[in-house]
């Protein structure tokens, strides 16, 4: 288990359910397999293949995993075979096919082939942080975050969270702090990777990757009214992370002190080491997270 990107959903009520009521509410909403002509099914699935528990609690945290299924039908596997038969009803029968009979024609296509259509899964984890109040999904897409949340939230019947809503601008803070990095948040120092956008000029971008973040020359850009919209951080030697200017944290990366703890760990079993990592970036990323919620001043939109 390691998550590498968050989707951060924060709210001001404790989670509503015990982790024994989740592990309950998660086997009742599995993801079951795709039936012959269905197209996509959702759901949750046991974090660890060939063990019971939905659920595993350690140190405030909950983790848990979502999971997709859906069958795959390219667009243009049903488009040669729509222009295959439009074709030759043109041939055959000498008319034109209509757009209402093109779209039943492709109605009658995909149900033909739905059932040989191959299924692919995607898992996505959780983090729940009790102690917080805040939902975490390992994903770099706020679409996916969000679709992942509804599914949580239809299974409980309420999940009272939402975006972190920070009190000001975080591109002006994150450009703020290129220009001068005592003005970064409390155990964060700056890395090596940004991403500056136009105000005035919205086409106008420019990323730097493997850098001195204080050169001269991106100093200079936001000097031009450019912003920073994505930087890179590091918090106390422990983690790497991107953070852009809505607060989705991306590519999370451990660092030689987290790294070291990871590398020494001697679980006796599956369960346990997944335990023991929850606890381990469970705990970096509080903290992490709370002094970066603290700096914005961040309430639930």
């Amino acid at each position: 288990m390691w998550i590498k990107n968050l989707t951060v959903f924060v709210g001001e009520e404790a989670f509503p359910c015990s982790v024994a009521e989740l592990d309950e509410i998660l086997d009742q909403n599995r993801c079951q397999p795709c039936g012959s002509q269905t197209e996509r099914t959702e759901g949750f699935v046991p974090p660890l293949k060939g063990q019971d528990p939905m659920a595993y609690a350690v140190d405030g945290f909950i983790f848990c995993t979502y999971q997709e299924t859906a069958r795959l039908l390219p667009g243009p596997v049903i488009k040669e075979l729509l222009d295959e038969k439009v074709e030759h009803i043109q041939q055959e029968e000498g008319r034109k096919v209509g757009r209402k009979e093109k779209a039943d024609l492709k109605e009658q296509i995909t149900f033909e082939l739905m059932p040989r259509a191959f299924t692919r899964s995607r898992r996505t984890s959780l983090l729940i942080d009790t102690e917080r109040k805040r939902v975490m999904v390992d994903s770099s897409s706020a679409s996916r975050g969000e679709e992942v949340i509804a599914c949580l939230r239809k299974a409980i019947g309420t999940l009272p969270v939402a975006y972190p809503a920070p009190n000001s601008a975080p591109y002006t803070s994150f450009s703020n702090w290129l220009r001068d990095t005592k003005l970064l948040p409390e155990g964060f120092t700056l890395g090596d990777r940004c991403e500056l956008k136009g105000i005035k000029d919205e086409g106008a971008a420019v990323k730097f990757t493997a850098v001195d973040l204080g050169q001269e020359e991106i100093l200079a850009h936001l000097e031009t009214g450019m912003v920073a919209t994505r930087i890179n951080l590091a918090w106390q030697d422990s983690l790497e992370l991107d953070i852009n200017d809505k607060l989705e944290i991306k590519r999370i990366k451990a660092l030689d002190l987290l790294q070291e703890n990871i590398d020494a760990l001697d679980a006796e079993d599956a369960v346990a080491e997944l335990q023991a990592r929850i606890s381990l970036q469970g705990k970096v990323l509080r903290d992490a997270i709370d002094s970066l919620y603290g700096y914005f001043e961040v309430n639930p939109a």
